[in-house]
């Protein structure tokens, strides 16, 4: 059995201890926020933005220090789809830190990817931010019931 540990820094420690005993489990993903006497969850078993095939979503990146404070990076984000075949992300020509995210397949599951280069002044480290991208079909929202040809006598 591996385990891997994630440590998020978010004013404060967040721990998540990944296991994958057999057969796979169902992981699910709990964010609970905290304040004296009150605390807010969120749970869920697929933590990804969900997309109609018959829409598109701008987005955009942004980039903190270590305190949460904006910073920059080393000259502009390079935007990729983790399947072309299921997401076009076009670069904004006026705002290299946004993009539009197009559906250009049917149904499922793929990943929009910044890349960028920390601002180390004479050295480089690669950023890499990621977005998880659920392609749904179309949701209905609303039907219509329309009259076919013209009224026929009973028989």
């Amino acid at each position: 059995m591996a385990n891997n540990t994630i440590t998020l820094q978010v004013g404060g420690a967040l721990e998540l201890i990944l296991r994958q005993p057999e057969p796979e489990p169902d992981i699910q993903t709990i964010v609970a926020v905290s304040y004296e006497n009150f605390t807010a969850k969120a749970k869920g078993n697929h933590m990804a933005y969900t997309l109609g095939n018959d829409h598109f979503v701008e987005v955009k990146v942004a980039y903190v220090d270590g305190a949460g404070n904006p910073a920059n990076v080393d000259g502009n984000p390079n935007w990729s789809s983790g399947d072309p075949s299921l997401l076009a992300v076009d670069v904004d020509g006026g705002d290299p830190f946004s993009a539009k995210v197009t559906p250009v397949g049917p149904v499922g599951t793929a990943q929009v990817k910044v890349s960028a280069d920390a601002d180390l002044g004479t050295g480089t480290r690669e950023l890499i931010t990621l977005l998880d991208v659920e392609v749904v079909a179309g949701e209905a929202v609303a039907g219509t019931i329309s009259v076919v040809g013209d009224a026929q006598p009973k028989p």
